[in-house]
């Protein structure tokens, strides 16, 4: 009798194991009915503004625009797939000074993040 209690007792205690470790597994995956995308910039200490989309959503069309104070220098459109990483590349002159804002559309959400360069 006290046989099959301590071996039901850990086929329990192995099986809440198990269903607590899938169940952090699916909490710990970025996309796993999550709906959320953030940018920011590669190296934000440089003076390069190439930046960085991570979509982990369902909207997959972003546009994005450089503002140098409050003129447009360059924007864009792309596509990202959900669970993807995409790095944006900007040439742009380097002349440039002051409040620099790169600012992101997807469907009715917008981001916005920015540097200051010195005059």
């Amino acid at each position: 009798m006290e046989r099959k209690i301590i071996l039901s007792f850990i086929i329990i205690l192995l099986a809440s194991f198990f269903y607590l470790a899938y169940v952090e597994q699916r909490q710990a995956d970025y996309d796993y009915q999550k709906n959320w995308w953030v940018v920011y910039f590669e190296n934000p200490k440089g003076d390069l503004l190439d930046f960085v989309i991570e979509n982990h959503s369902s909207q997959n069309n972003f546009h994005w625009e450089v503002l140098a104070e409050k003129d447009k220098v360059k924007e864009g459109d792309v596509n990202i797939a959900k669970g993807v990483r995409e790095i944006i590349k900007l040439n742009i002159d380097n002349s440039i000074a002051g409040k620099i804002t790169v600012s992101i559309t997807s469907g009715e959400e917008k981001k916005e993040i920015y540097k200051n360069f010195e005059k």
